[in-house]
């Protein structure tokens, strides 16, 4: 949690900046393009204080309200991010739209200045980067808002990619080619919409109980046949309530086993599950004796 916490703080600053810069570079350099894309960078750092309130609920212990912990406000962050985003792409594409109309009545759009492409190359580098330790921090702590926001910096950088080709275009060639400006801007939040419906549809799937994926399910069984004195485990269902694994499970021991040699092997079976998706993962075991046709072919 620490991590996840410096690295958003790092994000809030970074994006503190970036905006300042853009917006100031899409003033004076009179591109739409990069006034939206500042926008982007706006909606970035409050979608990071979005992120870091989810992470201090989520980080809240089991209480008797919350017996598997607060771990889906991490989704319910994570949600947010995806709302936000999709509010500000379709802002973006509505005011480049509008800039596109007026242009089809005889209103072109100003001359671009080369400041607006140097700011968008600028901030494809620095995004770039935050996206790349944001994603590697989410993934290392599996922290579903954190990944999210690293989306929503990752779309920053593509953002300015399409804004710096449409304002530099403008800028080197004016005319007609000022158009590149609102049509790299009207496909800036194209993209945003696109990424933002999948950050959404991800968190509401998370949010119904949908289970973990089959490659993960897969693991779980695989780490459960390397206990000795188990068989055909069954039943498996699993979960995640944000970053927090919950497992249950059934398998089969001996019938001649006694209470204590089963629970030995059931506990073996949950040491070996948390060590590999976490000390705070939820496991469920439920122990049935091996059928007698199983015992004696």
């Amino acid at each position: 949690m620490a991590r996840a916490n410096r690295v958003t703080w790092l994000s809030v600053w970074v994006n503190v900046a970036l905006t300042a810069a853009k917006l100031a570079a899409g003033l004076l350099g009179r591109s739409a393009a990069m006034v939206a894309d500042a926008a982007h960078s706006a909606s970035d750092f409050a979608t990071d204080f979005a992120v870091l309130i989810g992470m201090r609920l989520a980080g809240k212990p089991q209480d008797g309200d919350h017996p598997y912990g607060h771990g889906k406000y991490e989704t319910v962050a994570a949600a947010v991010v995806g709302a936000a985003l999709c509010g500000v792409g379709v802002a973006i594409a509505a005011n480049a739209l509008g800039a596109l109309w007026e242009a089809a009545r005889g209103t072109l759009p100003e001359r671009p200045a080369l400041i607006a492409l140097w700011a968008g190359l600028v901030s494809i580098a620095v995004k770039e980067w935050l996206y790349q330790i944001t994603a590697r921090t989410a993934r290392q702590t599996g922290n579903d808002a954190l990944l999210a926001n690293a989306w929503h910096h990752r779309s920053d950088a593509l953002s300015s990619v399409a804004t710096s080709a449409g304002a530099g275009a403008g800028a080197l060639l004016g005319g007609r080619w000022a158009l590149l400006d609102p049509l790299a801007a009207a496909a800036v939040g194209a993209v945003l919409v696109k990424i933002a419906w999948d950050i959404v549809r991800d968190a509401i799937d998370k949010l119904a109980e949908q289970g973990m994926t089959e490659a993960e399910n897969a693991r779980i069984l695989a780490l459960v046949h390397a206990v000795p004195g188990l068989c055909e485990p069954h039943h498996l269902r699993s979960r995640r309530v944000g970053s927090v694994a919950v497992i249950e499970l059934h398998f089969r021991v001996d019938p001649a086993m006694t209470v204590r040699e089963s629970h030995a092997i059931a506990s073996r079976v949950e040491a070996a599950l948390r060590e590999g998706f976490g000390a705070d993962a939820i496991v469920t075991i439920h122990v049935e004796p091996m059928k007698e046709e199983r015992k004696h072919p």
